[in-house]
């Protein structure tokens, strides 16, 4: 229980800062969020489909025009190698997570946002040009007649540029547990590490992020509480599945006995199916993405105000007692 006083000469002003990018809205979540997901389960329970079905599923935005995915794992079976033939323009496969990798992983997204920013204000100059051509500067016109006005760029001819947004990047890492990029938050390739995740939906990336293990408590915990994904698969340790609850429990309404029942069922139908807990500008806990749940909190947590029911319940003052049977 708590109560709450209002403060009346504290105004707080509503500082409304805009993005300047209109980011599409995915269909997994009915959000425009960049993912940050750690996907986690036992050998063979589903991790790699789960994270190529939402590849799959969000193709007109991930995998389409200028956005690219990263997929990093020392193994690659036939399943990538469907999404690599599928997508060569917007599916890359990188062999081992590795800081000289990931460096080169990084600095091609960095290296393509930043292509799109000056593209992005060439093109404003040519619209101010062709909208209101007397209010150049004589540094703009010597800009355009150096590309002769971009007459023959293609991307401008095809309509194929993006003005809506930068590119989108996606960065997949599989079957990299213990790897200390990941896993060691404190050794120099985590630090390291670390700075881009915090900064991996700003620019000069704009890139979405799932991790795939088969241990979640192996990753970096500043990588699990940032997680705006959790994907679980069952465990076979459930004092584990104990553990997790507590960094997730707010959308399971801190009923942990609710939550260990979700994964007792999913466990025992043995359908590769998963509980997803999404925490952004939208909340859910589903199994799958078509059944979402909601879970009643914990009888113990439930009290109720004595103030409320004394104004809302008038107490009987004739209750009759009943007749004792006689035996």
């Amino acid at each position: 229980m708590y109560s709450k006083k209002a403060i009346k000469n504290i105004k707080q002003k509503d500082l409304d800062f805009k993005n300047p990018y209109t980011f599409p809205t995915y269909q997994t979540t009915d959000d425009n969020s960049f993912f940050l997901a750690l996907i986690s389960g036992i050998r063979n329970a589903g991790k790699s489909t789960l994270v190529l079905n939402i590849l799959e599923t969000e193709k007109k935005i991930l995998l389409s025009g200028e956005n690219m995915v990263y997929f990093i794992s020392p193994t690659r079976d036939v399943k990538l190698d469907y999404f690599i033939e599928k997508y060569p323009n917007n599916f890359t496969f990188v062999d081992e997570l590795t800081k000289e990798n990931m460096e080169d992983v990084l600095e091609k997204i960095k290296g393509r946002v930043d292509e799109w920013k000056q593209f992005n204000e060439a093109y404003a100059i040519l619209a101010k040009y062709l909208k209101a051509p007397s209010t150049l500067t004589m540094e703009e016109v010597a800009f355009l007649e150096e590309y002769g006005y971009f007459a023959n760029d293609e991307k401008l001819k095809n309509g194929k540029f993006n003005f809506a947004h930068p590119p989108i990047s996606t960065l997949v890492i599989d079957d990299s547990v213990g790897n200390d990029i990941i896993c060691e938050a404190r050794s120099r390739n985590g630090k390291w590490f670390q700075k881009f995740v915090l900064r991996h939906r700003h620019y000069p990336f704009y890139c979405n992020v799932f991790i795939l293990s088969q241990h979640i408590k192996s990753i970096a915990r500043y990588i699990r509480i940032n997680c705006n994904l959790v994907c679980l698969f069952p465990f076979r340790d459930r004092s584990l599945l104990k553990a997790v609850f507590d960094e997730y429990s707010v959308l399971f309404n801190g009923n942990l006995e609710a939550f260990l029942q979700i994964m007792d069922d999913i466990r025992e139908r043995n359908c590769h199916e998963s509980v997803n807990i999404y925490y952004d500008k939208k909340q859910f806990v589903r199994i799958g993405w078509d059944c979402e749940v909601v879970c009643a909190k914990p009888k113990e947590q439930i009290k109720v105000d004595s103030k409320k029911v004394e104004q809302n319940i008038k107490p009987n003052l004739k209750t009759e007692i009943p007749n004792k049977k006689k035996l």
